[in-house]
């Protein structure tokens, strides 16, 4: 028999349910979403160890005799697969997540130490804006100061005295005018989460440092950094999986006959053999897979690592 403080605790948490009603409402667009366009095609990584027919579908598919057939093949492909593709793919990750990591750190740290507030939201507006630029006109824009012939830049050089250089057809040029792209796009919207974390600062602590004679640059090593560390840190181990990856879109936009001995990366690779040429659907399907595999390791390795030396980890 129920007694009335029951009765009461249960009309209060029907109470909070019926006014949670709408927050609910609101969650279910997002998560229908997630199941349909992230969960579902998950299963079609089974043509992975199948021979994938399109007219077949899916599940109609006759499974390989070997089901590591696929896998093998680009294992054993040491000429392209190893030579080229992971190696360009390695490079080009390696090298734009290590500098689009560090410089929204270094970018949001000079943000922080302007003094005058009108001046750092104009500053900070306008590092926003080319996010919500589309990556087609991004590089649109640098192909039009690149040109060779008639490009802002190659204008500059030879005002200068210096010559014209073929910026887009040259391999030498394509991983700087990449990396520099991707900042340019993204770096000022990075710094929106580490000036957040910025803020969760208690003040009286700059105030006591500059008391005791601590220099700006002291004040940001000893108090700044180590308050963002675990932001730093969580930040750090979602960046893990872009070296094994990369901006399809701008590279395939970047890429041109020139340049393609180190634009050739893992996303073009996938696209030529998947969508555009071949169409071996169940071959790229199994170099995808591989690589999700191997970035789900690379995440719980640095999760791990970190969980043991900072005592901050995802999970």
């Amino acid at each position: 028999m129920k007694t009335p403080a029951s009765n009461k605790k249960s009309w209060k948490a029907n109470s909070r349910l019926r006014k949670s009603i709408p927050l609910y409402l609101f969650m279910v667009m997002p998560i229908l979403w997630y199941i349909l366009f992230c969960y579902v095609p998950m299963f079609g990584n089974i043509i992975a160890f199948k021979d994938y027919n399109s007219f077949l579908g899916v599940f109609n598919s006759p499974w390989l005799e070997d089901p590591l057939e696929h896998f093998k093949a680009f294992l054993t492909n040491k000429g392209l697969f190893w030579d080229v593709v992971f190696k360009n793919t390695l490079l080009v990750g390696s090298v734009t997540t290590v500098i689009t990591f560090v410089v929204p750190i270094a970018l949001a740290l000079l943000f922080n130490e302007l003094r005058l507030e009108r001046y750092r939201k104009t500053l900070q507006t306008i590092s926003y804006m080319p996010y919500f630029v589309s990556t087609v006109a991004i590089v649109n824009i640098a192909l039009t100061m690149l040109a060779q012939s008639d490009g802002v830049i190659n204008n500059l050089l030879e005002l200068l005295g210096q010559e014209r250089i073929d910026f887009i057809n040259q391999p030498e040029w394509f991983l700087p005018i990449y990396i520099i792209l991707n900042l340019w796009r993204g770096a000022g919207w990075s710094t929106i989460i580490y000036t957040s974390a910025m803020t969760s600062i208690d003040p009286q602590l700059y105030e006591s440092a500059e008391l005791d004679g601590a220099s700006r640059f002291d004040r940001i090593w000893h108090i700044t950094l180590p308050g963002i560390m675990p932001t730093i840190i969580i930040m750090m181990i979602l960046a893990i999986p872009g070296i094994l990856s990369g901006d399809l879109d701008m590279i395939m936009l970047l890429q041109t006959p020139g340049n393609s001995s180190i634009s050739y990366t893992m996303p073009m690779y996938i696209y030529d053999k998947g969508i555009y040429g071949s169409h071996e659907y169940s071959y790229t399907t199994a170099v995808g897979l591989f690589m999700s595999v191997l970035n789900l390791v690379l995440i719980w390795i640095a999760n791990k690592v970190s969980s043991k030396v900072s005592e901050t980890s995802l999970f």
